[in-house]
């Protein structure tokens, strides 16, 4: 009985799991894989600031609103703000309000953020940073990372100068030397993409839950997962 029961269940199991790869469409497969990609490139976002000595609070209600929002205190007080929005490869920042008005990473933008995170998490921090950020007295970057070839990425960070309250320009700060994947040329390099592989692999096992252990080992030696890379790794079996 017990034997039978058990074939019943693997029975069930595969056809489970056939069923689940054979419904996932050309379009699911690259709207999770949209999130996976976008994740992993802030959590490099996360490790680079972190390293740089700035703290990170919660910036997000759900998955809406500000990817980094960060400070730096000095006498225990907050004194220092970093806004940050991390971009993978060609995505851009959105706009929102009435006719889309105003801009992603604006100044209106991050209070109307800031005012929802006041709400749902009633933080003694938020009341300092709105202060700041009302004053303009914040830092505000746009974190990109891109893949380069087939064995590297690369991040570039844009300064926003002239923070209107709806729009603003642009200006690259900073763009590090290309990181070659598996071989890190220092601790910074190696932490970046150990951050990169790591919420990879987190993200891929969350919205593709029937990959092995085995295939996602074999997803992260891409330095740039696309749909294709999904597929065949999918519909091999």
């Amino acid at each position: 009985m017990k034997y039978l029961f058990s074939i019943l269940l693997i029975s069930l199991l595969s056809s489970l799991y056939g069923k689940s790869v054979d419904a996932l469409t050309d379009s699911k497969i690259q709207g999770r894989l949209n999130i996976v990609n976008g994740a992993s490139s802030e959590c490099v976002m996360h490790t680079f600031y972190a390293k740089s000595g700035w703290k990170k609070i919660e910036g997000e209600v759900g998955r809406n609103g500000i990817d980094g929002l960060y400070y730096k205190k000095k006498h225990g007080s907050i004194r220092e703000v970093l806004v940050a929005e991390s971009k993978w490869n060609r995505s851009k920042l959105g706009k929102s309000g009435k006719r889309k008005l105003v801009k992603q990473m604006s100044q209106e933008w991050i209070l109307r953020t800031l005012n929802r995170l006041q709400y749902y998490k009633p933080l003694p921090e938020y009341t300092t940073i709105v202060t700041l950020v009302k004053n303009g007295h914040y830092r505000a970057r746009l974190f990109k990372m891109t893949p380069v070839g087939k064995d590297k990425v690369a991040v570039s960070i844009y300064k926003i100068q002239n923070k209107g309250f709806k729009t603003f320009d642009t200006f690259l700060e900073r763009r590090l030397r290309p990181m070659i994947m598996g071989k890190p040329k220092n601790n910074f390099e190696r932490d970046l993409l150990q951050a990169y592989d790591s919420c990879r692999k987190s993200y891929l096992k969350r919205y593709f839950p029937m990959l092995n252990e085995y295939d996602v080992s074999i997803l992260l030696k891409d330095n740039y997962l696309q749909k294709e890379d999904i597929k065949r790794v999918l519909f091999k079996k």
